[in-house]
């Protein structure tokens, strides 16, 4: 794919996290490494990030529209993972609630978003690839999976990094211009399958059946009585699957 997107790239050998390089640089810019050294997730979960695979965080402009809504792009950058994923006719990849991206109940990609300033956000993306699995085993709460066991040929990482590149564009702009709302259609189907879930907060955990979610991003579960209730998006500590993909 050709370069015809407004992004420009900035390329590091190594850093210890590509957001914290990425807080430096404007909007459009992509700031990528080849290994990453303390890479993070979630509640600054570690990511490890050996050479081999995507580490890369895409800053992306937020309007006063989009900035009121910025919590929920991990939700708009999974959408565009997927979408890259599909493009490479790799249709099983499916995305946990809020930022993880599987196959099955293995690992290939995470998202962590941060916001440096009021016009701008980082979308953090490691994605496996080519990496070696091997010094990650035992070492991750899901077990990994890397694209190139997944298709074949794998493209090259800047290859991939410029597909991502192009679905960010476009799911962004639909974004910007309609919200979060205007991504729900798509993202009803990123899930792929329902599963049980336990959704833990502060206050209570909640089990059910995942339904997908609301306008502003909160997940919904089917409680054992059969009512739907959604758990507000900032409350939720961690949502688990209870039972993955096949009973596996």
């Amino acid at each position: 794919m050709h370069m015809s997107l407004p992004w420009t790239i900035h390329q590091v050998a190594e850093a210890s996290s590509t957001n914290d390089l990425a807080f430096h640089f404007p909007a459009w810019t992509i700031v990528r490494c080849d290994e990453q050294k303390r890479g993070r997730g979630r509640f600054n979960r570690a990511w490890l990030g050996h050479a081999g695979g995507l580490w890369a965080t895409y800053n992306v402009p937020l309007d006063s529209a989009a900035a009121a809504d910025w919590s929920t792009l991990p939700l708009v950058a999974g959408l565009a993972l997927v979408r890259s994923l599909e493009a490479l006719g790799l249709e099983q990849a499916r995305l946990r609630w809020p930022n993880d991206l599987l196959i099955g109940s293995k690992k290939l990609a995470g998202i962590l978003v941060e916001r440096p300033a009021g016009d701008m956000a980082c979308i953090g993306v490691g994605v496996n690839m080519h990496n070696s699995l091997a010094a990650m085993q035992g070492r991750t709460t899901d077990p990994p999976v890397r694209l190139a066991d997944l298709i074949h040929p794998c493209p090259s990482v800047e290859e991939y990094m410029l597909q991502l590149a192009h679905e960010l564009v476009l799911v962004h702009t639909q974004f910007t211009h309609g919200g979060l709302r205007a991504l729900l259609p798509q993202l009803a189907r990123v899930w792929k399958v329902r599963l049980p879930v336990s959704i833990e907060t502060d206050a209570a955990t909640y089990q059910g059946i995942f339904q997908g979610i609301t306008e502003n991003g909160s997940p919904i579960v089917q409680l054992a009585n059969g009512t739907r209730r959604s758990i507000p998006a900032h409350l939720v500590n961690r949502l688990s699957e209870t039972r993955t993909p096949g009973g596996e």
